[in-house]
């Protein structure tokens, strides 16, 4: 049996991968270096890390792009503005050196989770990725993208805060089951759940509970554990980057970020095309270890990350949704 990954062989590969662009050549998001700090973290030898990034390096073509002059000294400027990506990551870059990582996370954070839901939710999961990863370079990187496409919901209209936690979710499952926004793209989806009359309905009505983003990711992972929805699964391994990234975020600023994330769940569940994605049979039971080992040995970037993160869940939280949604994903 091969070794597992070190820390710097996975810092190798993302040395060389940095200038790559953070979209393919068909405009989604590259998942490349997410998951091969996913396959370290799960215990995949250098080898196979090697063979996952050669196979998925056919989807970039080209540069990262040009730099976009006139952004000026402050970061903010580039928000929302993919051409800005490249004069982004320099200035994140400048930033880390000078004053490193937790002052540029505690900085940035609170105004990135305004529009958390960036690039599906990759914005954010990028970034916590790079976090664990440990990589300057990366970071920049995971930093500058979710900014380029930062993507803040629109508030619904004024509602009265009268609907507990259970009673809005299941709300939610109903309205996502009656209707269903047509576009090609997650984030394209969002856009027009904003305008719908389900999302203004619901968006505004929760009473959020002291422990929301923990509730949130249950919901999130028994709804993928149940039909293998592919914007749920973004959901989990988004709130799961959102958990991780909440020790760099001040109480003020958590406070000022849940109804933006409320609003961001809420466009997202509506978004993903629910009606499409039928209640399955329970997927069979497997213990952790398979569970990582068929991760590990999938090419599938979206199936590494999800066991990852569920794995990851599961060692705070010892709910058994989250080995269901990992025995979903690799099933």
């Amino acid at each position: 049996m091969n070794a597992p990954a070190t820390l710097a062989e996975l810092h190798r590969l993302l040395d060389d991968d940095q200038a790559l662009p953070p979209e393919t050549a068909t405009g989604l998001t590259s998942h490349l270096p997410m998951a091969l700090q996913a396959l370290q973290a799960l215990g995949a030898s250098a080898a196979r890390l090697q063979a996952f990034r050669a196979a998925h390096q056919a989807h970039f073509h080209g540069e990262a792009g040009s730099v976009l002059p006139g952004i000026g000294p402050d970061w903010r400027a580039g928000l929302g503005r993919f051409d800005a990506y490249v004069a982004l990551r320099s200035d994140f870059l400048a930033r880390l050196a000078d004053t490193g990582r937790d002052a540029l996370l505690r900085e940035t954070l609170p105004l990135l989770l305004q529009g958390a839901a960036a690039g599906a939710l990759h914005g954010p999961i990028r970034v916590a990725h790079a976090v664990q990863a440990g990589h300057d370079g990366e970071l920049a990187s995971a930093l500058a993208y979710w900014a380029a496409r930062w993507q803040p919901v629109a508030p619904p209209q004024e509602q009265p805060q009268d609907l507990p936690f259970d009673t809005w979710t299941a709300a939610l499952t109903d309205a996502a089951l009656r209707w269903t926004p047509e576009a090609p793209l997650i984030t394209l989806r969002i856009r027009l759940v904003e305008l719908s009359p389900h999302y203004q309905a619901l968006a505004g009505r929760l009473q959020a509970p002291p422990d929301l983003l923990p509730r949130l990711t249950r919901f999130a992972a028994r709804g993928y554990a149940r039909t293998r929805a592919f914007t749920v699964l973004h959901l989990v391994t988004g709130l799961r980057a959102i958990r991780l990234l909440m020790p760099w975020v001040d109480a003020t600023a958590q406070a000022a970020a849940g109804p933006a994330l409320v609003h961001a769940f809420t466009a997202a569940w509506l978004a993903a095309r629910m009606t499409a994605w039928p209640e399955l049979p329970p997927a069979p039971a497997l213990p952790w270890g398979e569970m990582v080992r068929r991760a590990v040995a999938s090419d599938d970037d979206h199936v590494i990350k999800l066991v990852h993160a569920a794995l990851e869940l599961s060692r705070d939280d010892d709910d058994p949704v989250f080995a269901a949604a990992a025995a979903r994903a690799v099933a």
